[in-house]
C-alpha cells in the first residue's frame, strides 16, 4: 500500500509521538499489550493534538473500557451474536456519503463491499459519545440495522475512527474493497 509503516512497541510508546499521523491500533491489542493500556493518556493527547487513532476490532474482554480506553465514551456491543452482521454479502448502506473517510484516497462504493468472506464484522460499537458519527449501517436477514460498524469523531484537533470491521481477514484474502477503505482510514485527521 505504500505506507511508512511503525511498529509502535513500549520504547516507542513512551518516546515522541507527534512524528505520526496516524496510529493504528490492531485486533485484540488492548488486551494483549499492558503497555499500550498504560499509553492511554498518551494517546489520546497525541489525538488532541491533531492525529488520527484508528482502533479495530476489538472485545469487551480485551481490555476495553468504554470510559476510558477510546478518547471519547464509545460501548463495544455484547454478547457478539447480537453485535455482527454474520452474511458477508449483507447490504451496506452509507450513512455519511460526504464524510472523508469514504471519499479518500478512494471513494468507498457498493463495488468495495463485493467477494467479502466469512463475515461483515462483529462487536460492533452499540453506544457513544454523540461527537461520534456512525458512518456505515448493515444487518443480517430479519434483524435491525447496527450503525456501530464504523464510527468516527473529532477529538480536540485530531479524530479517533473505530471499526468493527473484519477488515484483518478480508486483506488476508486480498478482497480490494478492505484494503481501499483501510488506505482510507489510515489518512491523517
Amino acid at each position: 500500500m505504500g505506507l511508512d509503516v511503525t511498529e509502535l512497541d513500549q520504547a516507542a510508546l513512551s518516546g515522541d509521538l507527534s512524528g505520526f499521523t496516524t496510529i493504528v491500533i490492531g485486533i485484540f491489542a488492548f488486551g494483549t499489550r499492558p503497555d499500550l493500556a498504560a499509553a492511554t493518556a498518551k494517546i489520546h493527547k497525541f489525538v488532541e493534538d491533531g492525529g488520527h487513532l484508528v482502533t479495530l476490532y476489538h472485545r469487551p474482554s480485551d481490555g476495553w473500557t468504554p470510559e476510558t480506553t477510546p478518547p471519547l465514551y464509545l460501548k463495544i456491543g455484547t454478547p457478539s451474536l447480537r453485535w455482527r452482521v454474520t452474511n458477508p454479502n449483507a447490504d451496506v448502506t452509507v450513512l455519511a456519503p460526504e464524510h472523508p473517510l469514504l471519499n479518500g484516497p478512494n471513494t468507498i462504493t457498493a463495488e468495495d463491499w463485493s467477494g467479502w468472506h466469512k463475515e461483515r464484522g462483529l462487536y460492533f460499537a452499540a453506544d457513544w459519545d454523540a461527537a461520534y458519527q456512525p458512518l456505515l449501517a448493515m444487518h443480517d436477514a430479519d434483524e435491525k440495522p447496527l450503525k456501530g460498524a464504523l464510527v468516527s469523531a473529532r477529538f480536540g484537533k485530531g479524530r479517533h475512527t473505530h471499526t468493527s470491521l473484519v477488515l484483518h481477514h478480508q486483506m488476508d484474502r486480498l478482497i480490494p474493497g478492505a484494503f481501499r477503505l483501510m488506505a482510507n482510514l489510515v489518512q491523517p485527521a
